[in-house]
């Protein structure tokens, strides 16, 4: 606990210590609800600090972050990443927030080595080891560790208060999943920053349209499954939405989903429930999507219930290699 808190106090000091320059804010491709309240309420005390903020969000927002910030009538100005080399001429530092696997960053990843900061809550990956500093500890939202790191040091609007209330549910999954801190900090959002849990909610809920429905159909017509013991594995493929087809395939009863999907690049989606975790002992951002990455050429990570793995291969390939790790890893599990 007290390297922790030495950590936070560490990055708050270089937060501090930053005005007057052009700063740079990313976080992961198709950007959810907690990294945009991440990066939402680092603007707002960034420019207090007389800082100049440029926001990326590599492949832009995930719907529900869109449906978020239309719920909330934020119109928020963000660049495309594929414009990375004009603007490093211009920025003095990146601060990343909500992964920690440069592969995450798109065309940005090969300008940020040795001039950015990492705050991020899931398994350490590259960027722990390429920026100059990173703040990576294990809560359940980057949103939460954003209010520790600036609770002694600004006083969150009520707009930033919700954004951030409504990142914590949605990595919480409206608190199935939390830690001991979690209603700590929801408490302080809504009672001393006067966040605005409805619109939280309301921001979060949007019917699925006719492509995410086609998806997840697909996803289930095209399932392969793998019994280990009591554990079932499902595995699949689509072009889009990899995401919430692995969702809807925990929701049909599957352990542990991976859907895989090759455009310009090969792209695996992990997602598990907590009872996988614990039975097998086995993460999914620190034991799965890294091997996965690595066999692929790219990169991998995420939490122990939701990873990403992104590189170079076919469907065929992706789907091969899945079944491959996941069988390495779980050929010694018993009931």
């Amino acid at each position: 606990m007290k390297e922790l808190l030495n950590n936070i106090r560490k990055t708050r000091r270089i937060l501090l210590n930053l005005s007057g320059l052009r700063i740079g804010l990313i976080t992961h491709k198709n950007a959810d609800p907690d990294a945009l309240a991440s990066i939402y309420a680092l603007e707002e005390f960034l420019h207090a600090r007389k800082n100049y903020t440029y926001l990326f969000f590599p492949e832009g927002l995930n719907s529900t972050s869109k449906n978020l910030l239309d719920k909330l009538g934020l119109n928020l100005e963000y660049y495309d990443t594929k414009y990375g080399e004009y603007f490093n001429h211009i920025i003095d530092y990146y601060i990343i927030v909500d992964t920690s696997n440069s592969i995450q960053l798109g065309d940005l990843s090969k300008f940020i080595r040795n001039k950015c900061i990492v705050i991020d809550h899931h398994h350490p990956g590259d960027l722990a080891r390429k920026c100059y500093s990173s703040l990576i500890i294990r809560t359940t939202s980057t949103s939460e560790l954003l209010y520790f790191l600036l609770e002694r040091i600004w006083y969150f609007s009520r707009i930033s208060a919700t954004l951030l209330l409504t990142g914590i549910l949605y990595d919480t999954r409206r608190f199935i999943y939390i830690d001991k801190y979690t209603f700590y900090v929801v408490n302080e959002l809504i009672n001393k920053y006067n966040a605005d849990y409805g619109k939280a909610l309301e921001g979060l809920h949007k019917e699925m349209d006719l492509p995410e429905r086609i998806a997840r159909l697909k996803g289930a017509r095209r399932l392969v499954l793998k019994r280990y013991n009591d554990i079932i594995i499902a595995i699949t493929h689509v072009s889009a939405f990899e995401g919430s087809v692995a969702r809807s395939l925990i929701e049909l009863g599957a352990d542990a989903a991976f859907v895989v999907s090759s455009n310009n690049k090969l792209r695996i989606v992990g997602r598990a429930t907590k009872p996988f975790v614990e039975k097998t002992g086995i993460s999914l951002g620190r034991d799965v999507m890294p091997i996965i990455g690595k066999l692929i050429s790219g990169e991998g990570g995420g939490h122990d219930t939701a990873g990403v793995a992104e590189g170079r291969g076919s469907l065929k390939q992706g789907i091969r290699i899945v079944e491959k790790v996941l069988s390495s890893l779980l050929s010694n599990y018993t009931k």
